[in-house]
């Protein structure tokens, strides 16, 4: 199994329910318009994010899912960690700055500096967010790690090089996990995670447009502490469409 993580997300255990359901992305399947979607919950048009490029966005009046929450809860603490520089920097970036919250630390962001490669660049990502998931236990968080995207570029999907990227991917995102459940454990806290990806690849590689196999996506929800809430045991919409 190459996914072993995931597998164990959507099984659950004894104080856990998890759930995988299908996701259709809408083309144009590359990476800025997928994740501006799936993170503000806006179409392509609303957020006005149609390639990588982000040439005439309109993510100033489409905030993403961490300002959500701070905007709900001014006293919640987010955090982001994420290798693609659009996440955090520009061009975008797809989640708001909130430079204000950065500099008192409510809001805290990181995107490594490695020049050894994008696996050892999301090795880093994966250590600084475990260490701030299980010492500080932010209200929300995304982690985002780019190695299954390089190798499938690259590669392509049928490639042994690529399962192995999403091995490794798997692997960091155990860390995550365990982070999480070790909160549980000590202090009770309830937690919800959800893993999903904003297209697939072909199989010799590369991805942007309206092929099956670059549309079809996931979205896993996995609760720490309690089952899933109602909303999030029917099936979804198109995630691109929310």
């Amino acid at each position: 199994m190459i996914a072993p993580t995931l597998a164990r997300l959507v099984r659950g255990g004894e104080h856990s329910e998890g759930r995988v359901v299908p996701m259709w992305m809408t083309p144009p399947t590359d990476s800025a318009p997928g994740w501006a979607s799936i993170l503000t919950g806006s179409t392509h048009e609303q957020c006005n994010v149609w390639w990588n490029e982000f040439v005439g966005h309109d993510l100033a009046r489409r905030p993403d899912i961490l300002s959500r929450i701070f905007h709900a809860n001014p006293t919640a603490r987010t955090m982001l960690a994420a290798t693609w520089d659009a996440f955090v920097t520009a061009p975008g970036p797809i989640l708001q700055q909130r430079t204000d919250q950065q500099r008192t630390g409510q809001h805290q962001v990181f995107h490594p500096a490695s020049a050894d490669g994008i696996p050892a660049a999301d090795a880093e990502v994966a250590a600084w967010a475990c260490w701030r998931l299980l010492h500080e236990g932010p209200d929300g968080a995304v982690v985002y790690f780019e190695g299954a995207d390089a190798s499938g570029h690259e590669f392509g999907a049928d490639s042994e090089q690529y399962r192995q990227a999403i091995s490794r991917v798997d692997e960091l995102t155990r860390h995550l996990v365990k982070a999480v459940y070790e909160r549980h454990e000590q202090l009770g806290e309830d937690w919800l995670i959800a893993v999903t990806t904003d297209h697939g690849h072909k199989p010799a590689g590369g991805h942007g447009e309206d092929e099956v196999e670059v549309r079809r996506s996931f979205l896993i929800t996995h609760r720490v502490g309690g089952r899933l809430p109602e909303t999030l045991r029917g099936r979804p919409r198109c995630a691109a469409r929310m």
